[in-house]
């Protein structure tokens, strides 16, 4: 049973459980009767849920079925004093004013959400636009990985909340280089052991960087963990197998996938085969074997088609 289906079915559970009492309950004592006026004001309850849950919709569907039970009781026992016929048609109306105020009001707190959800990674991109702008032959990078480690991820049927975090993550994931300096970034030649122990320390710098940040935090741990290895022999803390977060696994492949497959002044980029080839050869190793195979059943136009939308250039292999 998914998330939603396990909100309708408690729903439908609370309404009928409500429903059940209020008609269960007579009227014919005065104890009695206070009862079951008080299980009626229990049928404001699923309008307002449904409102937090599924907005103006689900308001609208479950105020419907609360009107429906609660016009039936009605015309099984219509109470002959006037006041309490008027009582329960104001209730009526009543449950449509708060389904339909409390739909809304959650409908336009949705759409705030997502619009700042968007400016916060809009702004995110251009952080990261930034950075691989100063490596210079990276160019694009970040964003080509992100929606690589998603086209991964949505293949192992991540749910979608996870996967905004691994998208995150992917994106995010040399935030630490910040923390090198251009001297060893930007260095044209070799590394020096040195230079090499200064580089491997920007996943933990990241991770630093991120870790503070409270929506950001499932992603600062594939950020950590995004140079770790499947065997064990990655860095910075030697994780291996399901010590690595998921979506650092996802990512490992993808990244590895697009650094092949990109052209830099010193190589030309390798064609979807060969970079499939090496990948291949490297699992069990450097990769989850899962996340191999979940790679080669992606057809190599599905690839080519996000390369396309982040590239420097729009040739094809």
């Amino acid at each position: 049973m998914t998330k939603k289906e396990g909100k309708i079915t408690f729903l439908v559970l609370l309404t009928g459980v409500i429903a059940l009492f209020h008609y269960a309950v007579p009227t014919d004592q005065h104890a009695l009767h206070m009862i079951h006026i008080g299980l009626r004001k229990l049928y404001f309850l699923p309008p307002v849920i449904a409102a937090v849950w599924f907005g103006f919709r689900g308001s609208i569907y479950t105020t419907l079925g609360v009107t429906a039970l609660l016009s039936l009781h009605a015309f099984l026992d219509w109470p002959g004093n006037y006041m309490e016929q008027a009582n329960q048609m104001g209730e009526l109306a009543s449950f449509w004013v708060v389904g339909l105020i409390a739909g809304s009001l959650f409908d336009r707190e949705r759409s705030l959400l997502r619009d700042l959800a968007k400016a916060n990674e809009e702004t995110l991109v251009g952080l990261v636009s930034a950075l691989d702008l100063r490596e210079r032959n990276t160019r694009l990078h970040s964003q080509r990985v992100k929606e690589y480690t998603l086209l991964l991820a949505d293949r192992f049927g991540v749910a979608e909340e996870k996967k905004r975090a691994i998208g995150l993550g992917a994106l995010l994931h040399d935030v630490g280089k910040i923390a090198v300096s251009d001297r060893i970034l930007l260095k044209p030649g070799k590394l020096s052991d040195e230079e090499w122990m200064e580089m491997r320390k920007h996943p933990g710098e990241g991770y630093r960087l991120l870790k503070r940040i409270s929506s950001l935090q499932e992603a600062a741990e594939i950020v950590h963990a995004h140079h770790e290895h499947f065997d064990g022999t990655g860095y910075p803390r030697g994780l291996k197998r399901e010590e690595i977060p998921q979506g650092a696994r996802l990512f490992a492949v993808a990244d590895v996938f697009d650094a092949l497959t990109t052209a830099r002044p010193y190589r030309t980029a390798a064609s979807y085969d060969e970079a499939a080839r090496t990948i291949h050869e490297k699992s069990g190793a450097h990769f989850d074997p899962t996340v191999v195979k979940a790679f080669e059943g992606i057809q190599p136009a599905e690839w080519d088609a996000i390369r396309k939308r982040y590239a420097v250039d729009s040739g094809s292999w």
